[in-house]
């Protein structure tokens, strides 16, 4: 009996960093800023220290924390303040008190102080009691307003003269080693009050961007890593412009896109390819939420839409039409996949659908014309290896391409797929691509002289696509004659930008809270893929948003729900440690009802 509950006490134990990292939407946000380090990152940090990962931008999380300010407990505010409202830089006792330097007839402002953590380079070569650095920062953002306003046509923010503050953002523990550095970010001021939609901003740059991580180890220069902060900040200051109700991840796609627009010499966005075209099963959804790396990958999606039509004048006219489009409460932002659909088919007679496929098929076939001297920059997305037979589930807008090396024998690939599926087989023979059409009967595919290709130079190609705004598709394909069962997917509820998880939301305050994320990520790749989960998932949605109304309502209920799940977020995040204690459980349960059925058997003897 003793080793059971020694046991038990060793289940409870490895539960403790689950527990202590479900923290509720105050020490999310805490975190996030680096004001507060959760027990499950100080344990990851002793154990495994590492550099921080950047943040190229910082602009959803503020604008995610001012929706959410109102929720936060009293001593959270007073530590998040700073983060919603216009900084006062070192050695300052005001926002408004700093020095600042405006070009002559200039649209800019910069706020510096010469004393403390915030101050720049004060090096002022031509003595004219401006440092050379402040100079540079404003003639960069002038050089942003020519492209983006002036040659681009994007309408400017509607303030007269726009502010830039220069501050440190790279932060450092007592040991001198950083726990968060970031670029910039643009914050939105006071919401507007609907229908009204456009909103002003300012933006807040790192001082200096010399540090070696922001530099990425020396490879790039200082001044490179402002250009291109400028112009994709400056990019969000136009979008809040517009309006500031709109999903973020095309938000990024675009300021990331425009970063080459300005600046074609830098080059750095070709750096974050690979976080969107290097995958282990399908890519991930192009309009997937952001995820910290992939969104900014996903530029290229904005390349292909302005080659397909000859003008970046395109991408202009998706930010032109939210502008004119209202929300249906302040919470809830505007699905930009519908509008970049109706502005491809009433200025382009196209659609979303259409340019996903051109844009996958660039990707493989590398027929990218503008900027031709930086084709080798654009990374060949992961292929595959293929089985004899396998099913693939797509999550929406998303691929995978799966390579088929030459053979001694003809090439057959029999296909079953759900009716958001396209396909496209490509042959690459000395360098030279061209697409194999489908068999009659339109299920499979023949590659004749297969045999008679060089496995070394030559390849044939598959590429699976889920071209529809629905979760779950899927596609059978082998090599051997043999199809397994697909099944169309019917829970719409799950698509669209990853909502649901309605219960789990509530418990945690915020769709945006980590353990929401981790268990939609949960649900889109193993839930949804196969149809016992499917039914679960539809059950789910229809029962589960009166229980979370009710939850919200009541602080107790959170966190009585947010325990619930503990055991639930630890085998989504540590599935073998899971699976172990499970087996460790049950093997001491079994043998202590052993012990127990001895006794008993022994008791039953002597009596």
């Amino acid at each position: 009996m003793a080793k059971f509950i020694s046991l038990c006490a060793l289940c409870v134990s490895l539960l403790i960093p689950a527990i202590a990292s479900a923290a509720a939407l105050d020490d999310y946000y805490l975190s996030r800023f680096g004001e507060k380090r959760t027990y499950a990152s100080a344990v990851a940090v002793l154990a495994a220290p590492q550099t921080p990962q950047v943040e190229r931008c910082r602009t959803e999380l503020i604008r995610s924390l001012k929706r959410d300010f109102t929720h936060l407990e009293a001593a959270t505010q007073k530590v998040l303040a700073p983060y919603v409202s216009r900084p006062v830089l070192s050695g300052q006792l005001s926002s408004a008190a700093a020095p600042t330097y405006k070009l002559p007839n200039g649209h800019f402002t910069v706020h510096y102080t010469t004393t403390g953590a915030d101050a720049p380079d004060l090096t002022d070569l031509d003595g004219d009691q401006v440092p050379d650095w402040v100079e540079k920062v404003a003639s960069v953002f002038e050089d942003v307003y020519s492209k983006e306003v002036v040659e681009m046509g994007y309408k400017a923010p509607p303030v007269s003269t726009y502010d830039v503050y220069l501050r440190d953002l790279i932060t450092r523990d007592d040991l001198g080693n950083i726990t968060n550095a970031v670029y910039g970010y643009t914050t939105h001021d006071v919401e507007p009050i609907l229908p009204n939609v456009s909103v002003s901003s300012y933006i807040e740059i790192d001082k200096a961007f010399s540090d070696p991580i922001l530099t990425q180890s020396g490879m790039f220069q200082p001044d490179q890593m402002l250009m291109v902060t400028a112009a994709h900040e400056y990019q969000h200051a136009i979008q809040y412009g517009y309006n500031l109700y709109f999903e973020f991840w095309y938000a990024e796609i675009t300021s990331t896109w425009m970063e080459d627009e300005v600046f074609d010499s830098v080059n750095q966005l070709y750096g974050y390819l690979g976080s969107y075209l290097y995958y282990d099963k399908t890519s991930v959804a192009l309009n997937a939420v952001r995820d910290g790396a992939s969104e900014y990958g996903r530029w290229i999606f904005n390349r292909s839409l302005a080659e397909e039509h000859n003008t970046p004048v395109l991408i202009r006219r998706i930010w032109e039409r939210l502008a004119g489009v209202t929300p249906v409460n302040a919470s809830t932002d505007i699905n930009m996949v519908s509008m970049i659909e109706a502005t491809l088919h009433d200025s382009y007679n196209s659609s979303f659908s259409a340019e996903f496929s051109a844009f996958l098929k660039k990707l493989y076939k590398r027929e990218w014309p503008t900027r031709p001297a930086d084709l080798a920059r654009i990374v060949l997305p992961t292929m595959l290896d293929p089985l004899a037979s396998q099913i693939v589930t797509l999550p929406r807008y998303s691929f995978a391409f799966y390579r088929f090396v030459p053979s001694n024998q003809a090439l057959a690939i029999t296909l079953k797929k759900t009716s958001g599926v396209e396909t496209t087989l490509f042959k690459k023979i000395n360098g030279v691509v061209t697409e194999i059409p489908l068999d009659a009967g339109a299920s499979s595919y023949t590659v004749s002289d297969f045999a008679a290709m060089n496995p070394l130079t030559d390849e044939v190609v598959l590429l699976v696509a889920n071209t529809t705004v629905l979760d779950g598709h899927q596609v059978s394909f082998s090599t051997d004659g043999s199809t397994l069962a697909v099944t169309e997917p019917k829970v719409a509820a799950a698509a669209g930008g990853g909502g649901g998880c309605f219960i789990a939301t509530a418990a945690y305050g915020s769709y945006l809270h980590p353990k929401v994320a981790e268990l939609r990520a949960f649900r889109d790749q193993y839930l949804l893929t196969n149809a016992p989960g499917r039914l679960f998932v539809s059950a789910y949605y229809r029962l589960s948003p009166p229980i979370a109304d009710v939850i919200a309502r009541h602080e107790w209920m959170k966190s009585g729900v947010r325990g619930l799940l503990l055991p639930l977020i630890f085998a989504v995040e540590h599935p073998m440690a899971a699976l172990g204690l499970l087996l460790v459980v049950v093997g001491a349960s079994l043998r202590w009802g052993m012990l127990v059925l001895k006794g008993r058997g022994r008791e039953a003897a002597a009596a």
